[in-house]
């Protein structure tokens, strides 16, 4: 998949003057998350219902290695299309290693036991085009094929589409794995993927209550930026 670079998303994020979108954004992203995971509304129409997170839902942890400590910041995520099962998303409090942790959860801090975001998806989306966000960026989407009863009928070619909120969870999730090396299973934890969307059918969901030290070594890198 061709995206963007994450470098220039930081960058575009961090220009936007209006602060709940910047900060809806920057969720969005450290979440690797979809948007009804970020909104606390939604319309009557809306398919997806929103599951967004009160500023509670941020905590302050420690990693710990022998006698070395890593603050970390903790998010409950309350996860799309699994009727809302909670998830840890856990990223170092280190701007050296996620620059954005710490901003977010004081910002979170500020909202006590209310909703964080509360907005529509659509009201995101809308800001998101006036504000010129990722006017100019488009993510690919590669060929695939499409089944019925178990045969290939058709094949769909690559092409390209509009960078939007969804392809920010694309975002993430490809630089969990190309730059931190995370596996399939990390991914599951992390996004709230099932194991079985993310190719092991030998495993089951209960794994995504796996806590987040499964994978919290890996983000100790230096952050794109």
């Amino acid at each position: 998949m061709s995206l963007p670079s994450v470098q220039e998303f930081r960058r575009r994020v961090e220009n936007v003057n209006e602060e709940p979108i910047r900060f809806c954004l920057m969720t969005l992203y450290l979440f690797c998350g979809r948007i009804s995971e970020a909104v606390a509304l939604a319309y009557k129409t809306d398919k997806t219902v929103a599951r967004g997170p009160r500023g509670t839902d941020a905590r302050l942890d420690v990693y710990r290695v022998g006698s070395m400590e890593f603050p970390v910041v903790v998010f409950t995520v309350k996860t799309a299309k699994r009727q809302g099962l909670e998830r840890k998303v856990a990223v170092p409090a280190d701007p050296a290693y996620e620059p954005w942790a710490q901003p977010v959860y004081e910002y979170f801090k500020q909202h006590g036991q209310q909703y964080v975001f509360p907005f529509t998806q659509q009201h995101v989306r809308y800001r998101c085009s006036k504000l010129e966000v990722f006017k100019g960026l488009t993510y690919t989407i590669e060929t695939y094929p499409i089944w019925k009863n178990g045969v290939v009928v058709r094949r769909v070619e690559r092409y390209s589409r509009p960078f939007t909120l969804h392809a920010i969870r694309h975002l993430r999730a490809s630089e969990l794995v190309d730059y931190y090396g995370f596996t399939g299973g990390d991914l599951a934890v992390y996004g709230g993927w099932t194991f079985h969307t993310m190719l092991f059918p030998a495993a089951t969901d209960r794994y995504l209550s796996l806590g987040w030290q499964t994978y919290f070594p890996k983000l100790l890198k230096v952050a794109l930026r």
